[in-house]
Formats: structure tokens, C-alpha cells, sequence
């Protein structure tokens, strides 16, 4: 189970932690011990961010934690333009030692006639721009960019050696594809298309992570109208530029750029639109797989009549918050989630209502907007940058955004009391070493954060202080031409138990978990999964959401995935 941190309203998380863990242990791997993953300053459970791992007494720690890093191949398909070193082949492997944060190559991928072919034709991988590794089993699955003509989503088994298999590929249903979700089940990816802005529901199997079949839903928010704005190569405008001009033409149109599932009940999409300026509530149900149509809609900032563009939208993993970027004004926005709507909405889509009765049920969005500051200094023009990544750290202390122009890393810290938690307090900003920092990322420990300057060909490593929210950089720093998302896979031992416990069959577990409710307050500890698939413990507020019988199989459902703690208790 993951516990993200310390926080003095849960503390008797940790007795139930120990509870769980113990009675797991016992039950399912009597040979085994449960102990945590040390890593650095983390020397007790309280001061871990919830990391555990199952192992052999007599055996160090086996997962292998590497970094996928892809690049552009083909400029003229994109819809901005890299000023940096076009690449000849887009996948880069390589493996992460924690220790002092340095990197070995590992493979250089992504050519035709070898057994990472994209392509049923032999074409070689076009410029793969965003990756997700599956949360329990090592399985990336990267897509293309490209303007011009529809994504490819490509699923690859990752070995701890950097060899990749590809194990499918399906048609992205969009132009520019530049976002990959997977539900909480795990048996559907959810993609987004930058340029025509649709999104498309695509099944997985979930013990797998092969694609099942190809696209079962898509959801177009232009409605089926034509796209207004031309590509670059047809006299389009630069989407890497933010003068007047070029917001003028980028904000003709929708432009979906990512989708977020709320980390409470994975029912309810949120997608921030670039080009009108909004984030849009979409209803998702997870049994179809089927986005349903859009509930709420709200202004991704403060409404000042300039244009913000917001590009993706993160949750605090403990607090009812999330921030948004928005990419063309250089601002973060921060919005409080309002949990007892979307638990409301949740119950409505199980119980069938119809999207216009759940539209008037939730009266409003479900986010409303609490702070926004900026993400370079008071007296930079912001014309001059356009925002990248936004994250939260793994810890919910300190939430970082990359700026392109500025070339900085802002960092923020996370107020935690009173009326102004979850709100942001600036830390300072930290030069990248580098140009047009796109993406980055950090390692399954925290301390150490990979920046991807895409026009300067380069990987550049940062400490990260765990306490203050600074970083210094390193000295590790790699070439790799037009570097554009850096993913981080932490892999493991992905064997399935013989048989799961079944709760209502197994006399020892049943006994053993009717005594944890004697741990479970009013309002009990959930725990469920997150849009990356890690697990997080939820307020449930037991008599609006929940039994104390429906928390113990969601307990029951954790002890299962310890048996997958290696890989997936070591991510971030």
C-alpha cells in the first residue's frame, strides 16, 4: 500500500499499515519479510514516501530502475518547431544508478527490420512524444506526434537489460497524439490528440497490457466541424512561438492536451483544452470504457481576458487540490476539489442516470479555483516563455513546473494549514543547464530530477533537497538529440500469486481483516488507484460512499498487489 508521507490527522495509518503488511506477509509469503526500500535521508517508515518491498531475507533488493527517453526524428511533422539536433533514432534506454544519480546507455531503438518494428509495414518509430509505463507489469506504451496523419500507440516489453519487444500497436484515433491514461482497472488506455483534440478509449488486458482490440470509444469535442487553423507545413503558424499572432491561430481551435482521471473514483476525465482556454469535466465510465460526454466546463485561470492555454493538470496526492499549468500565460492554477460532487457524480454513473440528469445533479464543476501564481520572475515577459511540465513531488510538499524561454525549473512548496493548504509558496527558480526544458522527471526516490532540454540535446541530473525544495545540478549530463519526455520504469518481479485470496472463502483472511475494523474510524482510510496505478489511501466518508465491508475488500485488494511491491511500491 502506498502512504504518501506523514500527516498528524492519519496517524493511525501506520499501526493499519503494519496490520496489513503483516498479515499479507504471513498468509501469502510466509518466507518472506516486508521491509522498506531505503533510499537516501529515508530511514523509518514515517519518513519514507510509503515505499515497501517484499524480499527474500538472504536477497538484496532486485528491481532495476531505468529511464525511457524519447526524441523527435521528423520536425516537418510537428505542429512547433525544435531548434535542437533531429534524431535518427527515437528511443533511448538507459539505467539509473541512485547512488550519485549517473546513467548508462543502455540501447538506442526505434529502426525497422528488428523486433521493435512500429509499424506492420517495417516503417522505424516517428517521433514518440509521450510514454506510459503500466504501474504493475513492464509494459511501456509510447505514441507518435504527427500532424499530418493519425498517432500510433506501440506497447513494448521492457527488460532490465534496456531490450525492448513490441507486443502491439494500435491506431491513436487523432492527429498529434500527446497523452496516455490508464483507468484504475487497468484494462483500458484513454489517449489524447493534440491537434484535432479527440479523445479515444482504447481496451488493454489487464494482465498483460496487450492491446485487446483496437479503438471502442472516441469523444470529439469539435463536434465534427472541420479544423479552422492550418498545420506548419500548409502555411500554419509555429505553436513553439507565444506572440500575439500565434496564440491568435493556435486558439482557433480546440487542442486537447491531456487527460486526468479524479483519484478518488476514476469516473470523472479532466482535460485541459489549450485552445479555448478551459478545462473540461468529461464523464468516463470504466466499464464501457466509454467517455460519456462532458459534464462541467470551467476557465483554466484567473479570467483576466488574456490567454492562458492550459496544458496539463495534476492532483495533490493527499489534499483535495489540483494545479493546472497553463502554458501561454506562464501561471499555475490552483483549484479545490470539491469531493463530496464527485462522489456524487460516481454514484449517479453506477446507479445509470443519464448524463443530463448527472449534469444537473453535480450544479457545477467539481474544481474551483483558489490561487494563481506565476512560474517565471514578476518582470520576465511572459511572450518570451511557454510553460512545459507541471508535477507534484512524490512527497506533496513541493509542486515544479519547467519553463521554456526562461530555460528555469520553478519550484514551489505546498502550504499545508488552515484555510491556505494546498495553495503554493514560490521557492525559487533553477537554470536547466540547458534550452527548452520540455519535460522531466524524477527517480523512484525523489532526490534525484532529469531534465530533457530539448534544444540543447541534452539530459541533465539534479539533486533535489528533500527538505528545503532545492536542486543542484549534479554534473551528469548526456547528449541526446531533441530530447522531448523522459519516462521513469522501475521493474520488477511481475509473477501473479497462483490464486488470489478470495475474502469470502478464506477463513484466516476474513478473520483477519474483520479485525481491522477495529482501526477504521467514521470517516476510514480507501484505498484505491490512481491514473498511473499506484495506490492511495482516500477519505471515505462511511456513510455517504462507503461500508466498513466495501473498505475491507478494497483492503483485500491491497494485499494482492503486495505481492507486486517490488516494482510497483518502489514508483514514484
Amino acid at each position: 500500500v502506498l502512504w504518501r508521507g506523514p500527516h498528524k490527522k492519519y496517524k493511525y495509518i501506520n499501526h493499519l499499515l503494519t496490520h496489513i503488511t503483516t498479515q499479507a506477509t504471513n498468509i501469502m509469503a510466509p518466507n518472506k519479510h516486508v521491509s522498506p526500500i531505503i533510499n537516501g535521508n529515508y530511514n523509518s517508515v514515517q519518513q519514507m514516501n510509503g515505499r515497501f518491498s517484499l524480499q527474500d531475507e538472504d536477497q538484496e533488493e532486485d528491481f532495476t530502475q531505468l529511464f525511457f527517453v524519447t526524441t523527435y526524428t521528423n520536425f516537418d511533422c510537428l505542429a512547433h518547431g525544435p531548434r535542437g539536433t533531429q534524431a535518427n533514432l527515437p528511443i533511448y534506454v538507459y539505467q539509473f544508478n541512485p547512488n550519485d544519480g549517473s546513467m548508462i546507455l543502455l540501447n538506442i531503438s526505434g529502426k525497422a527490420g528488428t523486433d521493435e518494428d512500429t509499424f506492420e509495414n517495417k516503417q522505424p518509430l516517428v517521433n514518440p512524444a509521450f510514454t506510459r509505463f503500466h504501474p504493475r507489469i513492464n509494459v511501456v506504451y509510447t505514441c507518435t506526434e504527427d500532424v499530418m496523419n493519425n498517432g500510433i500507440i506501440v506497447a513494448y516489453e521492457i527488460s532490465p537489460n534496456g531490450s525492448l519487444k513490441k507486443i502491439g500497436q494500435v491506431d491513436a484515433g487523432g492527429t498529434s497524439t500527446c497523452y496516455i491514461t490508464i483507468d484504475r482497472k487497468q484494462e483500458h488506455l484513454i489517449v489524447t490528440n493534440y491537434w484535432d483534440s479527440t479523445l479515444c478509449v482504447i481496451p488493454i488486458d489487464s494482465k498483460t497490457g496487450a492491446f485487446t482490440g483496437p479503438i471502442m470509444n472516441t469523444y470529439d469535442p469539435k463536434q465534427g466541424f472541420k479544423m479552422q487553423a492550418a498545420a506548419k507545413l500548409n502555411g500554419g503558424c509555429n505553436h513553439s512561438n507565444n506572440d500575439e499572432s500565434t496564440i491568435r491561430e493556435r486558439q482557433k481551435d480546440p487542442h486537447s492536451h491531456a487527460l486526468v482521471l479524479d483519484t478518488s473514483q476514476g469516473c470523472i476525465a479532466y482535460v485541459p483544452d489549450l485552445g479555448k482556454d478551459l478545462v473540461r469535466e468529461m464523464l468516463y465510465n470504466p466499464v464501457k470504457g466509454e467517455i460519456v460526454g462532458q459534464l462541467n466546463v470551467l476557465p483554466s485561470g484567473m479570467s483576466t481576458g488574456n490567454p492562458d492555454g492550459p496544458r496539463y493538470i495534476e492532483f495533490h496526492p493527499t489534499f483535495d487540490i489540483a494545479y493546472v499549468v497553463n502554458e501561454l500565460s506562464s501561471t499555475i492554477a490552483v483549484f479545490s476539489v470539491d469531493r463530496s460532487k464527485v462522489n456524487a457524480i460516481a454514484r449517479a454513473s453506477r446507479e445509470n442516470l443519464s448524463l443530463s440528469q448527472i449534469t444537473e445533479l453535480s450544479n457545477g464543476p467539481t474544481l474551483q479555483l483558489i490561487q494563481s501564481v506565476r512560474t517565471v520572475p514578476e518582470a520576465f515577459p511572459t511572450e518570451m516563455n511557454t510553460c512545459g511540465r507541471v508535477t507534484v513531488h512524490p512527497s506533496g510538499n513541493f509542486v515544479i513546473v519547467s519553463n521554456r524561454g526562461h530555460e528555469s525549473i520553478a519550484i514551489f512548496r505546498v502550504m499545508k494549514k488552515g484555510s491556505y493548504t494546498g495553495q503554493l509558496r514560490q521557492i525559487g527558480f533553477y537554470h536547466t543547464y540547458g534550452e527548452t526544458p520540455r519535460h522531466f522527471q524524477f527517480d523512484a526516490s525523489g532526490q534525484y530530477l532529469i531534465v530533457a532540454n530539448q534544444d540543447s540535446d541534452s539530459l541533465n541530473v539534479f539533486s533535489f533537497n528533500l527538505s528545503s525544495g532545492e536542486i543542484k545540478f549534479t554534473g551528469n549530463k548526456y547528449g541526446i538529440p531533441s530530447p522531448n519526455f523522459v519516462c521513469n520504469c522501475v521493474l520488477g518481479d511481475t509473477r501473479q500469486p497462483e490464486s488470489m485470496i478470495n475474502l469470502s472463502e478464506d477463513s484466516h483472511v476474513l478473520s483477519a481483516y474483520k479485525n481491522l475494523s477495529s482501526f477504521l474510524p467514521t470517516n476510514a482510510e480507501s484505498v484505491s488507484s490512481s491514473d498511473d496505478g499506484t495506490l492511495n489511501f482516500e477519505i471515505v466518508n462511511e456513510n455517504e460512499e462507503a461500508s466498513k465491508e466495501d473498505i475491507l475488500l478494497k483492503l483485500k485488494k491491497a494485499t494482492e498487489e503486495i505481492y507486486l511491491l517490488k516494482k510497483q511500491l518502489a514508483r514514484v
